[in-house]
């Protein structure tokens, strides 16, 4: 952005960018990736002893069986505040939470419900910095979990918005060696040296009937945390402990 315009509710903060004069909005979610690494290390043991024999991570055994699952899980949602609730909500006291759950669900709904919440949480924020005047046309994703495919398009079908992925998923090093190129005068500036040294790799769009379909499971989503929040049920909860 060229102005600092801070968010008045103070749900998501403004920062200076490394270009000078210009201004960044951050939204810091607490967990995204730890909480399917959460589930992978309490409930799948198979997953982490058969991967290696398959020559395949054990993260990519979980995307399959979330590939498994029509989108919305069937109903099961979770909330993904294993460690309290970060932006917009800023909620310490907030806690996880599985719902929906029946007797015909199983264990790749709550995979994939897993990847779907962390998604609502994207869409979440996203939809506070297009109130304050921010115009997304697409994501650019990095970090490890943007090895998964599926998790890659079900976040484009949830934030109904193309999702873009980069050849170097290690966005913080290549922006390092980005700012060393122009320090050391490789490229006159950052912007030549970003439009140099940043390549895509894969572009997924949004399937239309699955971004209508989540629309009404977020709706559903939204409420569950309102409802949480509203009536206490965090802190007195909190308090108990």
């Amino acid at each position: 952005m060229d102005e600092s315009t801070r968010d008045p509710k103070r749900r998501v903060l403004c920062s200076c960018h490394t270009i000078p004069g210009k201004y960044v909005y951050e939204a810091s979610i607490f967990t995204t990736g730890s909480v399917l690494r959460w589930f992978r290390d309490n409930f799948s043991s198979a997953e982490k002893s058969l991967a290696p024999s398959l020559n395949l991570d054990s993260y990519d055994l979980l995307g399959m069986q979330a590939e498994s699952i029509s989108p919305g899980s069937e109903g099961v949602m979770v909330l993904p505040h294993f460690t309290g609730a970060g932006a917009p909500h800023w909620n310490p006291n907030a806690k996880g939470l599985i719902f929906g759950l029946s007797l015909g669900h199983n264990r790749s709904h709550i995979i994939r419900a897993i990847m779907e919440a962390t998604c609502y949480e994207i869409k979440t924020n996203l939809q506070v910095m297009k109130e304050l005047g921010v115009k997304i046309d697409e994501l650019r994703i990095t970090g490890g979990a943007s090895r998964n495919a599926i998790w890659n398009q079900i976040e484009a079908d949830i934030c109904n918005v193309s999702v873009i992925k980069g050849k170097v998923e290690e966005a913080t090093a290549l922006g390092a060696a980005i700012l060393a190129g122009v320090g050391g005068g490789l490229y006159k500036n950052i912007e030549t040296a970003a439009e140099e040294m940043v390549s895509i790799e894969e572009k997924r769009k949004p399937i239309v009937e699955n971004s209508e379909k989540y629309q009404k499971y977020y709706n559903v989503y939204n409420k569950l945390y309102t409802t949480m929040k509203e009536n206490n049920l965090y802190e007195e909860l909190a308090e108990i402990k």
